[in-house]
């Protein structure tokens, strides 16, 4: 009996890295599992398609274990590298800009030369949200907030804003913990009920919204009603920042200016004209005010 050989079909995305090679960028994640990241893929994916270029993603999965791999776009012949994340250094950068590749980090970090940042204003979008709480009467503002460099930095410019207003900082209504998948913003609350008893805060500030929407759940087990008798605020706007009970303030990263910016930087370069230095681009965050927030109730 004869059989005919199997046909082979090679994938499209080889394809199009051998055929359209000036056409391809790849995109580092820093962890596909939160939801932040989503909607910036989606971004690039769309500026992406418009432009016709072909994405070629990796990235880290932590709770999986699983950590970046750089082979899929090491072997491609790539017109530049979108690195998606604050603080994330992922092994093997050097390979790209030895080559002339340019790259765009979307985040805040260090300066490290070869590679191109765009971040959003944390100081201006800051600065933002206190002095909306502090028009709405409240003058004693907490935070809670993780480990991570992004979020230490985060608390230290929150700091120098609230010395600007000059407000007070509680030492008992800063709260930082280790850094968690999801559990997060709900330890961290817990922590500054227990440090603050009855005496809490007027307002909370939470490094981010995933932060945010987990101290929502804590507050509720303590039967602590926002924004009746605290209010909170977020960092980000995920897109369901809108879809919490109460729909959560927070501050609007420029997503798709920062996602813009970065297809500009790394289309106007080439590998005969790749970067020298690092340079920054800031783009400033929309304060976006929901039912989270309220004038603060006279303390008995």
């Amino acid at each position: 009996m004869k059989f005919d050989k199997p046909k082979h079909h090679p994938s499209a995305a080889a394809l199009t890295l051998r055929e359209s090679p000036n056409k391809a960028l790849g995109v580092i994640v820093k962890n596909f599992e939160d939801p932040f990241f989503g909607h910036m893929i989606g971004e690039v994916q769309a500026l992406a398609w418009a432009k016709h270029y072909t994405l070629i993603l990796t990235g880290r999965v932590p709770r999986k274990g699983q950590e970046v791999d750089l082979t899929c776009l090491l072997m491609g012949h790539l017109d530049g590298v979108i690195v998606a994340g604050s603080d994330f250094e992922p092994e093997g950068l050097d390979a790209f800009t030895s080559r002339g590749i340019p790259i765009v980090q979307i985040g805040t970090g260090r300066r490290r030369k070869g590679i191109f940042r765009v971040c959003m204003d944390q100081k201006f979008g800051l600065d933002q949200l206190v002095n909306y709480l502090k028009t709405l009467g409240h003058h004693d503002i907490g935070y809670i907030g993780d480990d991570t460099p992004s979020n230490l930095r985060r608390e230290e410019i929150l700091r120098a804003i609230l010395r600007s207003h000059d407000l007070a900082i509680r030492p008992n209504a800063f709260v930082r913990v280790p850094a968690q998948e999801m559990g997060t913003g709900y330890e961290a609350m817990q922590a500054l009920c227990r440090q603050c008893g009855e005496l809490l805060p007027s307002a909370v500030i939470a490094a981010n919204d995933v932060i945010a929407q987990a101290a929502l759940r804590a507050l509720f087990e303590k039967r602590i009603t926002v924004p009746d008798d605290l209010s909170l605020a977020g960092v980000d706007d995920i897109p369901s920042a809108s879809m919490t009970l109460p729909a959560l303030t927070t501050l609007r990263q420029p997503i798709p200016d920062m996602v813009s910016e970065a297809f500009q930087l790394l289309t106007g370069h080439t590998a005969k004209s790749k970067p020298r230095a690092a340079t920054e681009l800031v783009v400033k965050p929309e304060l976006i005010v929901r039912e989270s927030c309220a004038a603060p109730r006279a303390r008995k």
